[in-house]
């Protein structure tokens, strides 16, 4: 209403006369003169300033004169409605939204439109006089998918420290008093085990919110190739006490713009999973490849696998596959969310493929810096120094 507050009711009614019955703008001032529902007149660029910032507007706005049932709708508006399916729903909340306001003079709703997605309406209406009306369509699936997601978030969150948190509280309830040194060894070990997967929790939380929300001023030219032997070398071990070869094969002409330690983050949350699921024997591979003017790089694992079912959604924050298995190994679930938000950081992409009691491979690819940059030929000379 705030856009057409500064029109009179004459003025309106020509603008909705003028519009619906498509006359050119040549012909306004003969339709403003004939028009029997006007009774001033309007200027020929005022009408056509306010249709201009209509037409800025985001949200889709329908102008009706309520008695004869016309209507003049801006871009976003005419963008919502048409012959789809989903405009279709929305034409007819329109109409649903008019009928309502000629009799409560007011109204809101959310529309939710199925069509292979989801998709949220927000219509509101509100009549300005008997004679004119005014409907707004907002688009807001994505505020509605994000409030889901915070939501969810908040949930997952307290459930993942609420375990931990009440795990800790019953084992310094049980050691309090207890005189077994053998039985207070046990109850502190585990007091330090759920404090240190506590720990764990905060500082995924850390970084993935200096991942969203960190910039790319102190990005260099990274060897991703040192990343990798680094990845690898710091996981021997834990392969070994599982029970597992770890190898490191491919390309060493590997050079990426980027940051250093997210991008060993990315590596060493792959590698450390496809350890942690494999099963005793098998073993995890890390190979690199260059093609064209991208750097592919996989970890691969014959372990238990993932259902294709889950594995559209293990990008998620907190989403587990095996949710006992999980918490056994220490995981919080936000490893490979982490992960996904670095690789797109760095212009990348990242895929799985994977079959139950087969294994797994999880692909990220990254665009490739074609020629060294003279910043890094100096830290590569102060390394050999």
């Amino acid at each position: 209403m705030g856009l057409i507050s500064f029109f009179s009711g004459a003025a309106i009614a020509t603008f909705l006369a003028f519009v619906l019955s498509k006359r050119s703008t040549r012909k306004l001032n003969n339709a403003i003169k004939s028009e029997s529902l006007v009774t001033a007149k309007v200027p020929e660029d005022q009408l056509e300033r306010f249709m201009d910032a209509l037409d800025l507007l985001p949200i889709g706005i329908v102008i009706v004169d309520l008695k004869q049932d016309r209507r003049v709708r801006n871009n976003a508006a005419a963008a919502m409605t048409g012959v789809r399916y989903v405009d279709i729903l929305v034409d007819q909340a329109v109409d649903a939204m008019i009928d309502e306001i000629k009799v409560a003079k007011s109204g809101k709703r959310i529309l939710e439109a199925v069509a292979g997605t989801t998709r949220y309406f927000k219509i509101s209406g509100q009549s300005m006089d008997d004679q004119r009306g005014i409907v707004t369509v907002e688009d807001i699936t994505e505020k509605s998918r994000i409030d889901t997601v915070q939501t969810d978030f908040v949930a997952n969150l307290s459930h993942e420290l609420k375990t931990p948190i009440g795990a800790v509280a019953a084992l310094a309830d049980s050691l309090n008093g207890e005189t077994q040194t053998e039985v207070v060894w046990r109850l502190a070990e585990r007091i330090v085990t759920e404090s240190h997967r506590m720990s764990r929790i905060v500082d995924d939380l850390l970084d993935l919110s200096r991942v969203e929300f960190g910039g790319t001023e102190e990005w260099t030219d990274i060897d991703l190739a040192a990343v990798l032997v680094e990845v690898v070398s710091t996981n021997q071990y834990a392969a070994k006490r599982q029970g597992l070869g770890l190898s490191l094969t491919g390309s060493s002409e590997l050079l990426v713009r980027g940051d250093r330690s997210q991008l060993v983050s990315v590596f060493s949350n792959l590698v450390d999973n496809a350890i942690k699921y494999s099963e005793i024997g098998g073993v995890v591979n890390v190979n690199s490849a260059v093609k064209d003017d991208e750097i592919v790089l996989s970890v691969t694992d014959h372990g238990i696998g993932i259902a294709e079912r889950d594995q559209k959604r293990i990008f998620e924050r907190f989403y587990r596959v095996d949710k006992a298995r999980s918490r056994a190994t220490g995981g919080t679930g936000l490893g490979l969310s982490i992960v996904r938000h670095i690789v797109l950081e760095h212009g990348g992409a990242i895929d799985v493929r994977s079959e139950e009691g087969v294994g797994s491979t999880f692909t990220v690819r990254l665009p490739r810096v074609m020629v060294k940059t003279k910043e890094l030929a100096k830290n590569q000379m102060g390394v050999m120094a």
